[in-house]
C-alpha cells in the first residue's frame, strides 16, 4: 500500500539561531540505496565487500568508544570533550539517501550513520576532496546559505570548533577509520524527498567541508542519525523513526520512515518484539541495547551477561548501527558460537575461516546441493524483554563455490558488540526516543 506524505509544520529559524529549534511535524518516507547499488555484482561479492567494510568498521567503533581520537595541533585540554570521544566510527557507510541541500536545491548523496551526529557533506571551492558522485555543493550558488556565528547554540556542541574567522563557526570533525572533515558549520535548507514525490523543506545546520581525508563509500557526505545535538534527529526534534532494510542484492530500495508512519506491524505469527535502549554518558551518540545471551539451536550458550554489559567508563556494551554489516561480538562469544554451531553442523571448520568472510565451516561434497541449502541451527538473540529469531540468511552465507559455510559474526576485538545492518535486514527497525526503546518485527520491505 502506497503511503502518501502528511503535512508539514515548520517554526522558522532565523540565519544565527540554532535550526534545532525548529519543530517536525509530520511523516515522511524516503527510499534509500545500498552503496553497492547497481554494480552488477553477485551475492557473495555483495557480502564480501559488506564483509571488508565490516572489519574496518569494527576497528574504528573501537578507537571510538574508547576515546582514542588523535588530537589535533592547537587543541588544549578543555577542548576534549568531558569523558567522551574525540571521532566517531566510521566514514565507510553502507545506506545512501537522496536529498537535495540549498535554494535552488543542489543534489547531494548522503550515508545514514546511526553512530555519529553532525550532518555534512563537500563543498566548492575544495582544498582537498574525496571522490563522490554528484557535484560539489555549492555554498555561492545557494540563496539560503548561512555561515553560523560563533554565538550560534550549535557550534558551541562541536567538540572541535573555533571562530578564527571573523564571527564565523569552523569545524573539524574526526571518524575512527581516520576520515576527517573540516571547513565551516553552517545553516542550510535541506529538501527530502518521499517515496510518493512529496518534499520537506527544512532549516539545518551542517558543516560545508573544504578540507576532507579518508572516505566516502559512494555518498558525497554524512547525515548523522545520532543522539548528540548535532544530528539530524535531534536538529529535527524526531523523537520517532524507523527503517526497513532490503537484503543487498534484492535490488528493492531500502525505506527510512519518521512520524506516524514508524509504527511497527506485527507479522503473522511473528509479535512485535521491544526492548530498553539504553545510554552511556561517555559515549552519548551511540544506540546501546541490552543482550543477556544466545541461543543456537535449541540450545542456550552458557555466555555471562557481563560480555555484554555496557561498563561505567563506557567501555563495552552492544549498540545498533546502520552502518556496520556484519554483527561484531567479542573474541570468547564468537568463539562460543562457532564452538555450538561446528557442534551441531558437524561440519570442520574451514582452514582459512579466520579470512575475510569470518567464521566458516566446511561443507563436503556429498552434503553440498546445488538447488538447496545445507540445514543450520536457528540463531536466537535475547535481549532485556525481547527475543529475535533470525530467519537463516541473516546470519549465514553460502559460499558453495569454495564449499564453506560462513556465519555472518565477526570478532569485535573485545571492545563491545555491534548489532549489524544484515542481521537486520527483511525486518522494520523502530527507535522510540520518547519511551526509550527499540523495537523490531519481521517485514517484506
Amino acid at each position: 500500500m502506497k503511503i502518501s506524505l502528511a503535512a508539514f509544520v515548520l517554526v522558522a529559524a532565523s540565519a544565527y539561531a540554532s535550526p534545532a529549534a525548529s519543530a517536525f511535524v509530520g511523516d515522511v518516507r524516503v527510499a534509500m540505496k545500498h552503496v553497492d547499488a547497481g554494480k552488477q555484482l553477485s551475492k557473495l561479492e555483495l557480502l564480501r565487500r559488506a564483509t571488508q567494510r565490516s572489519k574496518a568498521r569494527a576497528a574504528a567503533l573501537s578507537v571510538a568508544r574508547n576515546g582514542g581520537g588523535r588530537r589535533f595541533s592547537g587543541e588544549s585540554d578543555h577542548q576534549q570533550q568531558p569523558g567522551g570521544m574525540p571521532v566517531r566510527p566510521s566514514g565507510d557507510l553502507e545506506y545512501v539517501l537522496d536529498l537535495a541541500v540549498g535554494t535552488p536545491p543542489q543534489p547531494v548523496s548522503a550515508l545514514l550513520d546511526t553512530g555519529s551526529g553532525l550532518i555534512w557533506t563537500q563543498c566548492a571551492p575544495c582544498g582537498n576532496c574525496l571522490a563522490q558522485p554528484d557535484p560539489l555543493f555549492a555554498p555561492g550558488e545557494s540563496a539560503s546559505y548561512e555561515p553560523m556565528r560563533c554565538s550560534g547554540q550549535l557550534c558551541s556542541d562541536i567538540l572541535h570548533h573555533s571562530c578564527q574567522r571573523p564571527d564565523t563557526c569552523t569545524y573539524r570533525y574526526s571518524y575512527g577509520d581516520g576520515t576527517m572533515t573540516m571547513g565551516v558549520f553552517a545553516t542550510e535548507r535541506f529538501t527530502f524527498t518521499s517515496s510518493s514525490g512529496e518534499k520537506l523543506n527544512v532549516p539545518l545546520g551542517f558543516g560545508c567541508g573544504s578540507m576532507n581525508v579518508g572516505s566516502l563509500n559512494n555518498g558525497s557526505g554524512i547525515v548523522g542519525f545520532g543522539r548528540d545535538p548535532l544530528s539530524l534527529v535531534s536538529q529535527l526534534s524526531i523523537r520517532r523513526f524507523s527503517y526497513c532494510l532490503t537484503p543487498y542484492n534484492s535490488g528493492r530500495r531500502s525505506t527510512l520512515l519518521f512520524g506516524s508512519l514508524t509504527d511497527v506491524d506485527a507479522a503473522a505469527g511473528a509479535p512485535v518484539q521491544t526492548t530498553p535502549l539504553l545510554q552511556s554518558p561517555q559515549n552519548p551518540t551511540f544506540y546501546y541495547v541490552h543482550l543477556v545471551g544466545l541461543t543456537v539451536g535449541t540450545r542456550r550458550l552458557r555466555i555471562p551477561e557481563s560480555e555484554f554489559a555496557l561498563r561505567p567508563d563506557g567501555s563495552g556494551g552492544v549498540i545498533v548501527d546502520s552502518g556496520t554489516a556484519l554483527t561484531l561480538l567479542p573474541g570468547a562469544v564468537v568463539a562460543e558460537v562457532a564452538r555450538a554451531f561446528r557442534t551441531q553442523l558437524r561440519l570442520p571448520l574451514a582452514n582459512d575461516s579466520s579470512a575475510d568472510d569470518g567464521v566458516c565451516f566446511l561443507v563436503p561434497p556429498a552434503r553440498r546441493r546445488a538447488s538447496s541449502q545445507v540445514p543450520v541451527p536457528r540463531l536466537v538473540l535475547h535481549f532485556q524483554g525481547a527475543d529475535l529469531d533470525l530467519p537463516r540468511r541473516n546470519y549465514v552465507l553460502d559460499d558453495n563455490r569454495k564449499g564453506r559455510l560462513c556465519l555472518l559474526l565477526a570478532d569485535s576485538g573485545d571492545e563491545g558488540s555491534t548489532i549489524g545492518n544484515m542481521l537486520q535486514q527483511d525486518m522494520r527497525v523502530l527507535y522510540d526516543l520518547e519511551a526509550e526503546t527499540l523495537s523490531f518485527a519481521p517485514a517484506q520491505c
